[in-house]
């Protein structure tokens, strides 16, 4: 029996004995989510510690151990965070290594505890409904987790899907010395059974904004993804903030239907784009599915109006759908454009994630210059552009400045924001690139007029030069061997494993559900079956200098049965910050072309070009098990994955026990779930 099949036989007796659709209204009570254990007031610096409100945000800061401190940011100097009252102390800002262990290198905060539930909902972000969205705590995005520099971040998952599991990660948190709460099935944990709580625990040493998201099969792409924002400094100066924006393709249809497709070999397409978790898509309304993003408040739309605001008389408000025991329930439809107003002269933080199954997105704001902050919760030399590229899983943060009442455009006037879908790098029914507005106007109901300012359209990264890290590395010290370290991407035919399969070495990774990596660490037998797709790396080949890891997706050695990799794949490594030495669209010759090892781009994740190679460097400083892996959602549950085992000797002893992780094993064996595991087990 294929995945395909137990999938929707799961689904029925979902329906069957939980009734997924009953009593689900918009009003849906959310547990809650953010409870520290230490409380403080608002601009308070006393014994107790320091405490303040970051400006332009809302969200309070706590530090109650640091009573030698007083806060220091503002909208006047972003820089600062935490400066000394002597001046011996250690002042925490822009420039403070982060990326050490040691509260010299962040400063000790608060317990930031959040409870997610993980469950199947009717949800429409785009006014169509998807009767089987999976989502966490009944809302798409997720909600905005919020936490400051050198918190602790406890995060309490459950797991409401009948017959299916989760894992949640973490994306671009480098899990210093906690590689158990990475999220990740078969590397990191068994995935969280039904009905059984698995709790996340790490430190925010790290500062800005990235997401978490489902680890299992494409179940991000369902749905099961939020924005989390760990605020510090910054490199430019802003005044006011929104929630992090996600963008994204959206299937209607689970996710699972189009992993089969990719198996096939076809290339799934998508149905519509998202931004902020919302856009309109145009349906009939004879399509029993089709539902709108008003009510029966507003007006029937007329030319020139935006349809946010207004009703289409053939859209419907509300849809009510019939559950499994007959009651019927009425299902919100929260579809409609995003749009934000804006203030003259002010300037305005936007925090931007990719969080795609298959699309990478050009992003611009109509007249608006874009100032370009962070990378990967990597703090980077401002720079200014008219877009921004943003691969998946990729992050940005960029300022924009409102344009001055003195500008010779109208005040009043409102324009596109605009996610255009890169060449080649996404398949969208619906691509429509106007997805947003900017208003200066509150009151405008208008839909702009602007016409996009920029003709990009190549589907390639910022470029490195334009990278540059506030908190500089020197790479010059690589201790390994290129050559060993050198891995061939691929997309291997059906003829070898009965299905189009991606892989980063000789075969595409295969991860067992039931026996995760991290309670193998002192099997040898479970790291030599090929396809665990193994990398080890030893202290030995580190000796405290940097390591490469090398992707070759030119297929230059013409391996049989093998293709190289035709289109641009997003590179995404765990547990690790890398440095990009080449990042090149031609063919691999075993050599590498010189660029620059003092202060080179450092990121996270990084495009993999079609017919070329990615050669990249991390320090070997956080033993674990870690994976490296294409964020194509498609191509990851295909296999397009290596596993690390960094510094495998010292794992057991750099992190917890790990009785929580045994618990969360024996829950999911004890489902007793019978199907043929047909995706890679990430």
């Amino acid at each position: 029996m294929g995945l395909l099949n137990s999938y929707w036989e799961a689904l029925l007796q979902l329906a069957t004995t939980a009734n997924l659709l009953d009593g689900y209204h918009s009003s849906y009570p959310q547990q809650p989510l953010n409870i520290p254990k230490h409380t403080a007031g608002l601009s308070d610096v006393s014994a107790a510690g320091v405490s303040f409100q970051v400006p332009g945000t809302g969200f309070t800061c706590s530090y109650p151990s640091m009573t030698r401190h007083q806060a220091c940011n503002s909208a006047k100097d972003r820089s600062c965070w935490l400066k000394p009252l002597n001046r011996k102390d250690t002042r925490y800002d822009i420039h403070t290594q982060y990326d050490m262990p040691g509260d010299e290198f962040s400063p000790p905060g608060i317990t930031r505890e959040y409870w997610l539930e993980v469950s199947v909902d009717p949800i429409a972000p785009d006014g169509y409904l998807k009767p089987l969205g999976q989502v966490f705590n009944h809302t798409y995005p997720g909600p905005h987790l919020q936490a400051c520099w050198g918190d602790q971040i406890v995060v309490h998952v459950t797991n409401k899907i009948v017959n299916l599991g989760t894992t949640i990660h973490w994306h671009g948190i480098r899990q210093l010395n906690t590689t158990e709460h990475d999220g990740v099935n078969g590397v990191t944990q068994c995935p969280i059974a039904f009905g059984d709580t698995y709790t996340y625990n790490f430190t925010a040493d790290q500062y800005g904004h990235t997401w978490y998201h489902s680890h299992y099969q494409t179940q991000y792409s369902d749905g099961v993804a939020g924005p989390l924002t760990i605020y510090g400094p910054s490199s430019s100066n802003w005044d006011e903030t929104f929630t992090p924006i996600m963008m994204q393709d959206w299937v209607h249809e689970n996710t699972s239907i189009a992993f089969q497709q990719d198996l096939a070999g076809a290339i799934p397409i998508g149905d519509s784009l998202l931004l902020g978790g919302t856009s309109s898509y145009k349906c009939s309304a004879l399509d029993p599915y089709c539902c709108s993003s008003c009510n029966s408040t507003r007006t029937a739309c007329k030319a020139g109006m935006d349809p946010a605001f207004c009703c289409d008389p053939d859209d419907r408000c509300f849809k009510s759908v019939t559950n499994a025991d007959g009651s019927v329930s009425t299902v919100r439809q929260s579809g409609g454009i995003y749009a934000k107003t804006f203030e003259a002269g002010k300037r305005y933080l936007f925090q931007l994630i990719n969080a795609s199954a298959d699309a990478m997105f050009i992003f611009a704001i109509d007249d608006h210059e874009l100032e370009v902050i962070e990378a990967d919760l990597v703090p980077i030399k401002p720079y200014k552009t008219d877009s921004v590229f943003i691969a998946i899983g990729q992050r940005y943060q960029v300022i924009v400045h409102a344009k001055p009442l003195g500008n010779q455009d109208s005040p009043s006037k409102d324009y596109w924001i605009r996610t255009r879908i890169a060449n080649g790098c996404g398949n969208v029914a619906q691509d429509n690139e106007e997805t947003g507005i900017i208003r200066y106007n509150a009151s405008s109901r208008a839909t702009p007029s602007t016409e996009a300012h920029t003709d990009r359209e190549v589907c390639a990264d910022e470029p490195m030069a334009s990278l540059s890290p506030i908190v500089p590395w020197n790479a010059s010290d690589l201790r390994n061997s290129r050559d060993e370290y050198t891995f061939v991407a691929s997309l291997d035919t059906k003829a070898t494993h009965g299905a189009y399969r991606w892989e980063i070495k000789d075969d595409p990774l295969f991860l067992n559900y039931s026996s995760p990596s991290i309670l193998n660490v002192n099997n040898p037998a479970h790291f030599e079956d090929v396809f665990q797709a193994t990398v080890n790396y030893t202290n030995n080949a580190w000796n405290g200098g940097f390591v490469y890891l090398v992707i070759d997706g030119s297929n230059i050695q013409k391996i049989p049965g093998k293709q190289g990799v035709p289109a641009a794949h997003p590179i995404h490594l765990h547990g690790h910050d890398f440095v990009i030495l080449a990042q090149v669209d031609s063919a691999f010759n075993g050599t590498i072309p010189p660029n620059r090892v003092q202060n080179p781009t450092r990121r996270d994740t990084a495009l993999l070009y079609g017919g070329g190679y990615l050669a990249l460097a991390f320090k070997l400083d956080n033993p674990g098990i870690w994976l490296v892996h294409c964020h194509i959602a498609w191509h990851a549950s295909s296999g397009l994955a290596l596993q690390i085992v960094e510094r495998q000797d010292e794992i057991l002893s750099s992190i917890g026990p790990l009785d929580a992780t045994q618990k969360t094993c024996d829950g999911w064996h004890q489902m007793g779930l019978q199907f043929h595991q047909e995706d890679s087990g990430i």
